[in-house]
This record gives structure tokens, C-alpha cells and sequence, in this order.
């Protein structure tokens, strides 16, 4: 039972394990109510911060399951941030099963540039153009010696965002705050899994930056808080949902999952 003051007396994982016992749940049913692995709810239990990911996601687990189990969650997390996060790292093995902490970029860094790959591809378009340009004049065709000109400017306009089309895209940053807790996955530009089908605690806000498009998908369906390039989007869905994120706002699309990139 916590004590009167800021602190479990049993410390946080007796007083997980012993909230647990009381419960009569097993680690098994624990892991399917909280979607947390097993292995992760027994190192909260043995205080075994090595073994655990990220503190920010050790603080939503611990929010989590204390939920699950009646107990105060947020005091539980209160504590370890106070006592363990300054201490703690992510773990030598986590390469080996990916999490949201190692998929996150540096502070202030970018995307690989495709711009090398583009300019590549419509420096061959051009070549190409303009030998189809040179047999149509041999033949005797209506095209113009300009046409091809023409067509060739029009592609490295449209490589480069100004074709007259769709507005182009600007890298934009974007805020996840879910509601309750709920299952996760956001993918960036198409093929970056940022958060990779994982269990985020409610209020738990995970952001990223950088990226010109995101694609956020609830597997589960659940209500959470969507915030990018100043707009601001509410979902509460009952079943599965994606949302698309951009510089020209935030909107709901065709359900893209379950699986993350």
C-alpha cells in the first residue's frame, strides 16, 4: 500500500507485484490486459531497470499497469524519474528487438537526401526527350524543335515542387498524446516505422520531427490527440483508423494497417 508520503514504502516493484497477487492475476493475463510483454512487466516487478527500454517508455508502463492493477500509476512514475531515469540506459541487446527510443533520430538532424537520386533519374528523362526530340524532326513530325525544351523544364519544375500541381510538401514535426492507453504506429515519408505497433499510456506524448509526411495507424481503434504543422486533430474511433499528416494538415484515409513498415 503506498505511505503517506511521495514514496511506496514496499518500493515499486513489491508494490506492483503485491497489487498483482491481490488482484489473483497472473503475469500471463497481465501481459494480454496491458499489452505489455511479459518480460518487461516481471523486470518492473524485480526492479530490473537494465532490462527495460527507454525511461519514457518505462514511465508509461508503469502508468499502465498500475492502472490495471488499482494502484497509482503516476506516483509509481513520479518515483522512478525521481530515484532510476537519470541513472538508467537503453539496453546493450535492445538492437536486436527494435523500440521507439532507437528509432528516433538525433536532436536537429535530417532525413537522408534523395535530392542526388532525383536529379539523377530526370537528368536521364532529358536525354531521353531529347533523342525522341531529334527522331520525330527526322521524320518529319509536327513536334517542334521547343517541344521537348518545354517538356524537359516541366519535369525539373515538378521534381522540384513548383509544376503548378499540388502545393509542395515542407518537412513538418508531429505530436502523439493518447487519450487512454492504446496500440501505435506511425510511419514517416512512407517506410520509416517511428513507432512500431507499441503500447503508448495515456497522456504519454511521443514526438517526432523532420519528416514531410506521416501516416498514423490505430490497430485497436482508441482516442488520442494529433498535433502537426499547427493543425490539431481529435480521434475517437471504436475500430481500426489511419490518419495522414502533412504541411497542408491533418485527415483521416482508408485504414493502411496493421502492419508497420
Amino acid at each position: 500500500m503506498p505511505a503517506t508520503g511521495d514514496t511506496y514504502s514496499s518500493g515499486i516493484g513489491d508494490t506492483l507485484k503485491e497489487a498483482r497477487r491481490r488482484a489473483g492475476m497472473d503475469i500471463k493475463e497481465a501481459e494480454e490486459r496491458t499489452k505489455i510483454r511479459a518480460r518487461y512487466l516481471r523486470a518492473l516487478e524485480a526492479e530490473d531497470w537494465e532490462a527495460l527500454p527507454a525511461p519514457a517508455y518505462v514511465r508509461g508502463f508503469l502508468r499502465t499497469y498500475g492502472q490495471i492493477l488499482g494502484v497509482d500509476g503516476e506516483r509509481l512514475a513520479d518515483e522512478y524519474r525521481r530515484n532510476h531515469e537519470a541513472s538508467e540506459q537503453a539496453p546493450a541487446g535492445a538492437a536486436s528487438e527494435p523500440l521507439l527510443s532507437e528509432r528516433r533520430r538525433p536532436p536537429g538532424s535530417r532525413p537522408p537526401s534523395r535530392t542526388p537520386v532525383i536529379l539523377a533519374i530526370v537528368a536521364g528523362i532529358i536525354i531521353l526527350l531529347v533523342i525522341l526530340g531529334s527522331i520525330g524532326d527526322d521524320d518529319g513530325g509536327d513536334e517542334s524543335p521547343s517541344d521537348s525544351g518545354k517538356a524537359a523544364r516541366k519535369l525539373r519544375e515538378d521534381a522540384k515542387g513548383g509544376g503548378g500541381g499540388a502545393k509542395a510538401l515542407k518537412p513538418v514535426g508531429i505530436t502523439v498524446e493518447p487519450a487512454a492507453a492504446l496500440r501505435v504506429c506511425l510511419v514517416g515519408d512512407g517506410d520509416e516505422a517511428l513507432i512500431d505497433g507499441q503500447m503508448l499510456a495515456a497522456g504519454a506524448e511521443e514526438s517526432f520531427d523532420d519528416f514531410k509526411t506521416y501516416r498514423l495507424d490505430l490497430p485497436d481503434g482508441g482516442s488520442v490527440d494529433v498535433r502537426s504543422a499547427g493543425a490539431r486533430k481529435t480521434v475517437d474511433a471504436d475500430g481500426k483508423v489511419s490518419l495522414e499528416a502533412d504541411s497542408n494538415g491533418i485527415r483521416e484515409i482508408e485504414y493502411a494497417g496493421p502492419e508497420c513498415p
